[in-house]
């Protein structure tokens, strides 16, 4: 019984003695083992999270910005089909508009003052206000200068008294949606000397 009480004695000790080192070293300021073991584990745990914190904001960042290119994609194809079935729709409509504009100049001068060549003649000044308002403009006009882009050159004519290049007359008028030739212009081009 004695022995067992050295041994009780002995662990006591030993238990104050590690005791008084843990209190030792907190107040020193030295973590223990297990301490140090925790503190590593967070860091690491931090760290894991945080790569994956920075994936996911990097995958954010690509998902925003193909969603931004997604809309202008889709505002710009839109665009395009709107200004394409328009422009058929225009295809269909100019060749009234000139069968119009021909009856108009082969009116004989002695019926232009009746009200039915008047009410032709404000039916085709109404078609060519509706057409602008949609963005539709007439090009080609006698004195332009020739620009390939829009007119189509029928004949050349050689004259001296307008400088080369410029519209001399337009069998058929050409017609513009924006920047998109809906119809070239044909016309008479001056030619040099």
């Amino acid at each position: 019984m004695q022995y067992d009480q050295q041994e009780q004695s002995m662990a006591d000790s030993q238990q104050t003695a590690g005791t008084e080192q843990h209190e030792a070293e907190l107040e020193a300021g030295q973590p223990n083992q297990s301490e140090v073991e925790i503190v590593s584990d967070l860091q690491a745990e931090l760290e894991t999270v945080q790569a994956k914190s920075e994936e996911y904001l990097d995958l954010l960042r690509r998902t925003q910005a193909d969603f931004i290119n997604y809309k202008r994609r889709i505002g710009q194809e839109q665009s395009e089909a709107r200004i394409a079935a328009q422009a058929a729709i225009l295809d269909q409509i100019l060749p009234v508009l000139d069968d119009l504009g021909r009856a108009l100049q082969v009116t004989p001068p002695e019926l232009r003052d009746n009200s039915w060549v008047q009410g032709v003649l404000l039916v085709g000044k109404r078609l060519m206000s509706v057409l602008e308002q949609l963005g539709v403009r007439q090009g080609g006009q006698p004195g332009e200068k020739f620009d390939p882009r829009w007119c189509e050159a029928v004949t050349r004519e050689t004259r001296s008294d307008v400088p080369e290049g410029t519209i001399l007359q337009v069998f058929r008028p050409g017609y513009m949606l924006g920047d998109r030739v809906i119809r070239p212009a044909q016309v008479a081009v001056a030619g040099s000397v």
